[in-house]
């Protein structure tokens, strides 16, 4: 008590002459550092929170890398994934220098550690939209198919399917074709078609019938028949016909030996430039019209082998064929042709046709047969034979050189340009 009255009487002396307390400075003092400690020991403690918040990061990021389908995290070395060594291989396992497929992508089938193939078609498919329902094949064809892969997913190919996402879509089908006798018409109308190829196990040696297999695929950019077999087709037409989008066909498989229809079979195919058709057999063919109709970028055509002997129609074969610089048909025989109509109508890059041996006496029609032909400058008609008024020619240039009978002549006279070198021909003088 005495201590503290002494305190007290210190502090009243310090407040009468106006000094502080030297106790309240050390109590000052001992109140500022108490939170400064306090500070630090949280500052610590933070910063020890956030390194082991990285380390455990960096841990189980390590722990729970996982690869993309094809690729794998070899056992030797966990940092990076490596692309697995089989082709169409789902999940495979092993070490950065080798590795072995498990599991392959769907479509496929796991063989000796190889992915084999398991379905009949390839196709991929563009949508431009989200959740888009677009026409896949016949309906017909479909009911065949026994197994349908979209974008590595089984789907019950009996029902209409939805593409939930926009771009490029691939299916793989598997099919019987075992009760089929024709695949006309299989992709018809399927404008957003841009791939397709066929394997090995898309049977089709008893198929008949392929027109309009293609028909108005326009975006239909890349196809591949190599295991197409068309030993027994009899119909072609308009197999491709308005595939303006392809650029390039392979048809050297083709066997066609029994074909009899060829008409419209490239129709509209405008971005071809090169058709290389030379291994056709053509011995029962017999119609080819339109058959080369709206090649518009067909420069050259070798025809060369073409058995025309039982053909009937040849209608509008080159109408359109804008680019077609020249054509060779001499060994074309039209003994039973009897429509020939539009047959060069609108070749406006054609400046020479020999036909001097085509005999048109059984022809039923040849109306516009040379419309267009606006740099035709030698023609070679002398056997041609017509007796009733015709229109065949239209737009010619100013010059040109042009053999006919005289019999002929007098129908066709007033359609030449009176600057041309008309050659009449007198069949009866000749000798033989």
């Amino acid at each position: 008590m005495e201590g503290s009255s002494e305190d007290l009487s210190n502090r009243e002396s310090y407040q009468k002459f106006g000094e502080n307390d030297p106790t309240d400075n050390n109590k000052i003092k001992e109140s500022k550092s108490f939170p400064m400690k306090k500070i630090c020991i949280i500052t610590l403690s933070t910063l020890l929170f956030i390194v082991i918040i990285i380390i455990a990061i960096i841990f189980l990021t390590k722990e729970k890398l996982k690869c993309e389908p094809g690729y794998y995290l070899p056992d030797d070395d966990s940092s990076q994934c490596l692309k697995c060594s089989e082709e169409n291989c789902f999940n495979c396992k092993g070490t950065k220098d080798s590795n072995i497929c498990e599991l392959c992508y769907l479509g496929y089938k796991l063989e000796n550690s190889k992915c084999e193939i398991n379905h009949s078609i390839k196709a991929i498919y563009k949508t431009d939209i989200d959740y888009e329902v677009i026409n896949l094949m016949h309906f017909i064809i479909i009911q065949h198919v026994s197994e349908m892969i979209v974008d590595n997913e089984k789907v019950n190919p009996d029902e209409e399917y939805n593409f939930t996402t926009a771009g490029n879509h691939t299916i793989y089908y598997l099919i019987n074709t075992s009760d089929l006798e024709s695949l006309g018409e299989m992709f018809y109308g399927v404008e957003n078609l841009i791939s397709v190829s066929f394997t090995h196990l898309f049977d089709t040696k008893n198929i008949t019938w392929f027109s309009n297999m293609f028909y108005g695929c326009k975006e239909l950019t890349s196809i591949d028949l190599s295991y197409l077999n068309t030993e027994n087709a009899i119909y072609l037409t308009g197999m491709f016909q308005q595939c303006s989008s392809l650029k390039s066909i392979d048809l050297s498989n083709f066997n066609t030996q029994n074909v009899t229809s060829m008409s419209t079979m490239f129709y509209g195919c405008n971005s071809l430039k090169k058709l290389d058709i030379s291994n056709f057999n053509t011995q029962e063919l017999t119609s080819m019209s339109s058959m080369f109709y709206g090649c518009y970028n067909l420069t050259e055509l070798n025809l060369n082998n073409f058995d025309t002997k039982y053909v009937t129609s040849m209608s509008y074969l080159f109408h359109r064929c804008y680019s077609l610089t020249s054509i060779n048909l001499s060994n074309f025989n039209i003994e039973n042709a009897k429509f020939m109509e539009g047959m060069f109508q609108d070749c406006h890059s054609l400046t020479s046709i020999n036909i001097s041996h085509f005999n048109t006496e059984n022809i039923t029609k040849i109306d516009y047969m040379f419309y267009g032909c606006n740099n035709l400058i030698y023609l070679d008609i002398s056997n041609f034979h017509y007796d009733k008024n015709v229109s065949l020619f239209y737009d010619l240039p100013d010059n040109g050189k042009l053999f006919v009978n005289k019999d002929f002549i007098n129908i066709i006279e007033k359609q030449i340009p009176s600057s041309w070198d008309i050659n009449i021909i007198d069949l009866n003088n000749i000798d033989i």
